[in-house]
């Protein structure tokens, strides 16, 4: 089974689920992990699509941290089977580092997003996952390496990012590469090669970044990069990464 672990889907911006779950079809892509996209806090669409078909699609909400509802909004969430993440801004200059760690008590999952990288965040990561070691992180698009970081590799190394990976509530997600760097993406191999030999076979799950990938081609040659064993990780390990991962993590099977 292949699960695409961070696609978007909306009415407002991007496209609505008809055109993902095509794309998704075209590429035999099984399950889809539906990702709000920054400054939506009005997840009705999303929660409606889960909700009709549970089995096919997980969702990651937004709310907004700086709300007076907020506290409220997080346990709705919680208490809702169409809602199995939550997705997090992180940066130094944000102040919502309580309200990610009282979205990992609730039992969600934090999607976390680094606008200035992760390698800017590690103490703060640190400490969300020495604080909650029940709880599951996501490092949305292999921790946003950024255009700045000429060198990914040797920059998260000395950021200590990898050491992030002995807590084993963290996941790297293997999306967004194009968000940097041209298709097939050479520039990030090493970075991919690192996080594997980090996190191991369990601990990797592959994303499209629907829409922002590209078109429906892009999407599937962005999946045959990973199937057809183009990136930096054992054939072993790829059904695990392409999918079974994201069936434990996001869909409570077993991988």
């Amino acid at each position: 089974m292949i699960i695409d672990s961070y696609t978007h889907c909306g009415i407002s911006k991007y496209l609505p689920v008809e055109d993902v779950s095509s794309t998704m079809d075209r590429a035999g892509v099984h399950r889809a992990v539906l990702a709000q996209h920054l400054g939506e806090f009005d997840n009705s669409y999303i929660q409606g699509v889960v909700a009709a078909n549970p089995d096919r699609y997980a969702g990651v909400c937004l709310v907004d941290h700086e709300a007076a509802t907020v506290a409220g909004d997080l346990e709705s969430l919680a208490e809702s089977p169409a809602c199995q993440g939550v997705r997090w801004p992180i940066a130094p200059g944000i102040d919502n580092l309580d309200l990610v760690g009282r979205t990992l008590d609730l039992g969600l999952i934090v999607v976390a997003y680094f606008p200035e990288s992760i390698a800017a965040c590690v103490a703060e990561v640190s400490r969300l996952l020495e604080a909650h070691p029940d709880g599951t992180l996501v490092a949305s698009h292999l921790g946003n390496p950024t255009e700045n970081q000429p060198d990914p590799l040797q920059d998260f190394q000395q950021a200590g990012v990898f050491d992030l990976l002995s807590a084993d509530g963290l996941v790297i997600q293997l999306s967004g590469m194009e968000m940097t760097t041209g298709f097939p993406h050479q520039g990030l191999h090493a970075l991919v090669a690192e996080f594997y030999r980090s996190a191991g076979p369990t601990r990797l799950t592959w994303g499209s970044n629907f829409p922002v990938v590209g078109s429906a081609d892009d999407y599937v040659a962005e999946l045959q990069l990973l199937t057809g064993g183009q990136l930096p990780i054992p054939d072993e390990a790829i059904p695990a990464v392409a999918g079974g991962n994201a069936e434990r993590i996001w869909f409570g099977g077993q991988a």
